[in-house]
């Protein structure tokens, strides 16, 4: 377990804010806690982490504490299940709370992304030797256009230039912390844990993800999400 920075072993400790409503699935249980394959979402995306060999503790982030222990509490390598806050910046630090060893590298992973595979979290782990910051993404597929108020396109960013970030986002700890710190003073909330960085002026690489990797939002992410997991399953 841990991975080298420099000549050192650096112990790495994911957190998955798993507070969400899932609004936008319809119905009245969050999608962490929905089935997929006969199984929760949730409890496909922890055991992503405690089989991955690189992970030393799994923190995780939630509202409902005690279905997420009865889950995933006994799967491998989780430490702790905290409140989750009412933004997913809040849950992530909360969870950040219990990570107290130094140095550290921090992986944060949506709660909602059970299908992501184990080679791109061994690869984006082991980067983080050379990075203290990352993104998995993968390049944007279709033409994107800026929008008004007025609903008329006002520009059309060049599409290789563009690219969807996912998750996990890697950290090292130190920079993260500082980050979350200056956003929590000044009251800035961002679209994800790398915009915190972003404004600190830290360097955030993106390294390549896979288009496979989706974020279960609607209920046909979940029609795919089985059919992906179907195939895997077959060989």
């Amino acid at each position: 377990m841990s991975i080298r920075i420099g000549g050192l072993r650096v112990a790495v400790s994911v957190i998955i804010p798993a507070a969400g409503s899932g609004k936008r699935m319809g119905g009245g249980t969050a999608k962490q806690f929905l089935p997929l394959r006969g199984e929760p979402v949730l409890v496909h995306t922890v055991r992503l982490f405690s089989e991955c060999p690189l992970v030393d503790e799994i923190v995780i982030a939630a509202h409902d504490r005690e279905t997420t222990r009865e889950l995933v509490g006994s799967l491998p390598k989780v430490t702790h299940i905290v409140a989750g806050g009412p933004e997913r910046q809040d849950s992530v630090w909360a969870a950040l709370q219990l990570v107290h060893s130094r140095p550290r590298v921090v992986c944060v992973h949506d709660a909602a992304r059970p299908l992501l595979p184990a080679d791109v979290l061994e690869q984006v782990l082991l980067a983080a030797g050379g990075y203290p910051a990352q993104v998995v993404a993968v390049p944007v597929k279709d033409t994107v256009k800026v929008v008004g108020s007025d609903g008329y396109v006002t520009g059309t960013p060049d599409r290789a230039t563009l690219w969807a970030v996912q998750t996990p986002q890697v950290f090292w700890a130190e920079p993260l912390l500082h980050a979350f710190r200056s956003a929590r003073a000044e009251g800035f909330l961002g679209t994800d844990c790398a915009s915190l960085l972003e404004r600190q002026g830290v360097p955030v690489r993106v390294h390549p993800g896979s288009h496979e990797n989706l974020k279960l939002t609607t209920p046909e992410d979940f029609l795919l999400a089985e059919a992906i997991l179907g195939r895997r399953s077959r060989g």
